[in-house]
């Protein structure tokens, strides 16, 4: 009976266990077959929380996977469905579906690399899939374009129309030959292609943005207008797409046109807060601050929403000047709000009414407060995350914006922030990524345009670079923040017409603030077509014109200067300190020449009859200062120069850099790091700094923390272009161990920075930590040579003892 009451009991709890794998499986199911009910229903978020669910039962659900991806995807959330895709092919390698999707998400941010790889492995499993080989050519196509290959460029293109033969409505293909009538300035070619590829995919808002471009190359500006009203109407849920409209208006001082389409989304709408407050700040700034007043009065009388048009109210306060009557204001405010939501608003705009008056502890704990009681609140994570990335807490801030992200993909200031966090991190790749999906989020404002095509620029990425600020000013015409920097990049181009043409669309503008950017351009464009005298004619004419500006005759001089002019310079300068001599400013510009033609003692006698009279100019301080300081004899001298103006100015951060650099000089390490300190602590954002910092941290300290310290900050400098920044994180990677990251770096700095004997120096170290004996001992005989024999720093001791035994092991540097 016993053996049988445990048999009974042995089979009910092997039972019970088999139903509980298979209750786990079924949940699983349930959560997966609940979530694509609610993605039909259009529940997006609810249909998210059960994937994730059957993730935490089953790890490895394909469908659910594929399924979290192609979601996110759909609504814009970029970054976490390529992460979602990833996974997927990490579990199942040879799936077609993820690796569709990432090539095609690689293509379209231009990461051609990794499309091809993924594109590749997919026709490995799929050769015959149209869409892939679709997305091959738009791979093969993209790498032509960036390369210049006019011949590749052609077949690519060729091959896409005759592959639309046999898939006329693969989308893919239609941007590669879109692309190319583009380029190639068909545009009534391209427009045809457009209306064609809208008709095919009304909702897909690249050829729709393509065909505003395209129709604003055309000068059809009624075109442009309906173009942007009809892509308010086809996505509603796009924010840009009336921003964008706005801009429009703005640029062509269409202002009754812009307030009538505020006005209308205000009446269209009136519960969304967004819409009255974009009419208030158009009012404050194209009608005057009395008319925003009114209206925000009118509003807070209507009993509209009165505690978010009292905040605004404050805010124009607050802009205007009476900052602390302003903060006195939302202090009432805030205790008269019953609404939790209004309140923690209230909360975060008092913040940063608090930050902008130096209370940084007093904005800190109201933040603190209102992510207590709700961790997703945008405004205020953006706040966090801002304070956070500037503490060098790049990781922390990564975590909080990417969960705003999540939950806010088309917000261009969150993702503007992640860059930023992710730059500070030294995750170049991910912070040009999401610079690009700020861009697109913004409806290509000028802001987020510009700041994409620097960062490309700065890349040596001219034509991608060209193309951002091209598209954004077709949206944004005669946007002069824009037009400069692509005049700039034209230069760089050498493409002398269309820089020609950027000049004189600036000059149409009328406006004397940008008569020094386009008399430089001007010049630029003449030098560069080797039409010297031409440059000058013009500068000296620009620099005659009635009521011209100081920044003309300072055009010229540089004209004479930079073409080794120097006893025409010094005439012209003589000559305009005749015509105004009583002018500080023309005086301290006779000074400087005097000092760049070699006049020494004849500029710092100037600069010092100028400080007499204006001690407080830090300009004529430095100027004395650089003057002194090239007599090595003289240090000291320099020095106490630089103490006296900072009696007279103590926060200027140009002085105090310029201190840590002579007293760096001198040896004094620690008094330079301390000074370094200070100036990375009200602006850790100053890049300049931040290399100084770390790399007088990591040289000079031996201790782990002050390595540890200039690692973080030095983050932001890896695959940097510039040799000084490459030598900082190079080092720091040789100190931690890291001789491939070191290596890769220091020899870029040491290319770059061929005299400074500190860098040949920490090459040939990591060379010797790597076993290149011969490469090291090269380096260490380069280093000694380009410093005294007396020499007696720590570097030049050491590289003279390494040199010494790297010989004796029989190695010789040539």
């Amino acid at each position: 009976m016993r053996q049988r009451l445990s048999l009974t009991l042995a089979l009910v709890l092997t039972m019970g266990f088999l139903a509980a794998c298979d209750t786990a499986e079924q949940r699983a199911e349930r959560h997966f077959n609940s979530g694509l009910e609610y993605l039909q229903a259009g529940d997006i978020d609810r249909a998210l929380v059960e994937f994730r669910n059957v993730f935490k039962l089953n790890g490895e659900h394909h469908d659910a996977r594929l399924a979290y991806a192609e979601a996110e995807r759909g609504r814009g959330n970029l970054r976490e469905a390529y992460s979602q895709y990833l996974r997927l092919i990490e579990q199942y390698p040879n799936d077609v579906a993820g690796l569709k999707a990432l090539s095609e998400m690689a293509a379209d941010s231009g990461e051609w690399a990794d499309a091809e790889t993924f594109v590749t492995r997919a026709l490995a499993v799929a050769p015959d899939d149209p869409s892939l080989q679709a997305t091959r050519l738009l791979v093969t196509y993209g790498q032509a374009v960036e390369r210049s290959d006019s011949a590749a460029i052609l077949k690519s293109v060729d091959a896409a129309r005759a592959l639309r033969e046999k898939v006329p409505d693969n989308l893919t293909l239609y941007k590669v030959i879109i692309d190319d009538l583009i380029r190639g300035q068909s545009l009534t070619e391209a427009l045809d292609e457009l209306n064609r590829a809208i008709a095919v995919a009304p909702t897909e808002k690249l050829f729709y943005a393509q065909r505003l471009s395209v129709n604003a190359a055309l000068q059809d500006n009624a075109a442009v207008e309906r173009g942007l009203i009809e892509m308010i109407e086809a996505f509603p849920d796009a924010p840009e797409m009336p921003e964008a409209l706005l801009r429009w208006y703005l640029s062509r001082k269409e202002y009754d046109k812009a307030e009538a389409f505020l006005r209308q989304r205000a009446t269209d709408v009136p519960d969304d807060m967004q819409n009255l407050t974009s009419l208030v700040r158009f009012l404050g700034e194209y009608r005057g601050a009395d008319a925003a007043l009114a209206e925000i009065d009118r509003l807070i009388e209507s009993g509209q929403q009165a505690t978010v048009f009292r905040s605004a109210r404050a805010g124009f306060h607050f802009d205007q000047g009476d900052r602390e009557g302003a903060i006195t204001e939302m202090e009432a405010l805030l205790d008269d709000v019953t609404d939790a939501d209004e309140a923690r608003s209230v909360r975060v705009a008092l913040a940063r009414m608090k930050l902008a008056v130096g209370d940084n502890d007093g904005a800190r704990a109201l933040v603190d407060d209102v992510l207590s009681e709700d961790s997703g609140n945008v405004e205020a994570i953006k706040l966090r995350a801002t304070w956070q990335i500037m503490d060098d807490d790049a990781s922390d801030a990564v975590a909080i914006l990417r969960d705003a992200v999540d939950q806010n993909p088309r917000d261009a200031s969150l993702l503007t922030l992640m860059a930023q966090a992710y730059e500070r991190d030294g995750q170049r790749d991910l912070m040009r990524d999401t610079l690009a999906q700020a861009v697109e989020a913004s409806g290509r404002a000028p802001a987020e345009s510009l700041r994409y095509a620097q960062l490309l620029a700065s890349e040596n990425k001219l034509l991608p670079a060209e193309g951002v600020l091209v598209e954004a000013l077709r949206l944004s015409p005669g946007n002069d923040a824009l037009l400069v920097p692509l005049g700039q990049l034209y230069v760089a181009l050498q493409d002398w017409p269309r820089a020609e043409t950027v000049v004189r669309e600036l000059e149409t503008q009328k406006d004397q603030r940008l008569a020094n950017d386009i008399g430089a351009l001007r010049a630029s464009i003449l030098e560069g077509q080797q039409k010297a005298g031409d440059a000058l004619d013009y500068l000296e004419r620009l620099a005659n014109a009635e009521g011209t500006r100081t920044d003309a005759k300072v055009a010229v001089l540089r004209n004479h200067l930079a073409n080794g002019r120097n006893a025409e310079a010094l005439a012209y300068a003589a000559k305009i300190l005749a015509e105004d001599p009583d002018n500080r400013d023309v005086q301290f510009i006779h000074a400087t020449v005097l000092a760049l033609t070699g006049d020494q003692k004849g500029a710092e006698n100037e600069y010092r009859a100028l400080l007499v009279q204006s001690p407080d100019r830090t300009d004529i301080w430095m100027a004395l200062v650089r003057a002194v300081a090239l007599d090595p004899a003289r240090r000291a001298e320099a020095l106490t120069l630089l103490d006296q103006a900072l009696t007279i100015n103590p926060t200027s951060g140009e002085l105090r850099w310029a201190k840590a650099g002579i007293l760096e000089g001198q040896g004094d390490i620690e008094g330079a790091i301390a000074i370094y300190e200070v100036l990375y602590q009200e602006n850790s954002a100053n890049p300049i700094v931040a290399n100084n910092l770390a790399s007088l941290l990591s040289s000079y300290r031996k201790d782990a923390d002050s390595l540890r310290r200039a690692e973080i900050i030095a983050r932001r400098l890896r695959a940097s272009d510039v040799p000084a920044y490459q030598d900082t994180y190079g080092w720091i990677a040789y100190l931690n161990g890291n001789y491939g990251d070191a290596l890769s770096e220091l020899e870029r700095a040491a290319n770059g920075l061929p005299n400074d004997p500190m860098v040949q120096y920490h090459l040939a170290m990591a060379y010797k930590a790597s076993g290149a004996s011969a490469d090291a001992a090269k380096r260490f005989a380069a280093a000694l040579a380009l410093v005294a024999e007396d020499d007696s720093r720590e570097f030049v001791i050491s590289a003279k003892e390494e040199l010494e035994r790297l010989k004796a092991a029989g190695f010789v540097a040539d």
